[in-house]
C-alpha cells in the first residue's frame, strides 16, 4: 500500500499477486485490506490500478466493492506491445454500505 500518510487519505493498493487461484484467498486479501485501510488508516479512497486485460482481478475487485473510473490508454510497455491501465477505487462510504 502507498500514501498510508496522503493528506487526502487516499491510498493505493500497489500490487497482490496470488498464485494459487480458485480458492477465494484474492477476495479474502482485498477484504483485509479494506478493513486496514478504512479502520486503522481512516481512508477516504482506496484505489488501485489493473491490467486491462487481467479479467479475473477486475472481476474481484469488482466483487468487493471497487468501482471502474477510467482507463490509462497503453501507458505500459510490455515486449512490443503496449498495455492500458483501468482505475477503479472503492470509497470510504461505499465500503461502509458494504459492511
Amino acid at each position: 500500500m502507498a500514501g498510508l500518510e496522503d493528506y487526502n487519505n487516499s491510498i493505493e493498493l500497489l500490487r497482490i499477486v496470488i498464485s494459487d487461484k480458485g480458492h477465494g484467498f484474492g477476495h479474502e486479501c482485498v477484504r483485509l485490506i479494506k478493513e486496514i485501510c478504512f479502520k486503522k488508516y481512516m481512508a477516504h479512497r482506496l484505489w488501485l490500478d489493473v491490467k486491462e486485460h487481467n479479467h479475473r482481478a477486475k472481476h474481484v475487485y469488482h466483487k468487493c466493492g471497487f468501482t471502474i473510473e477510467g482507463t490509462i490508454r497503453e501507458c505500459i510497455r510490455t515486449d512490443n506491445k503496449y498495455e492500458s491501465l483501468i482505475i477503479m477505487s472503492i470509497l470510504e462510504t461505499e465500503y461502509q454500505d458494504l459492511e
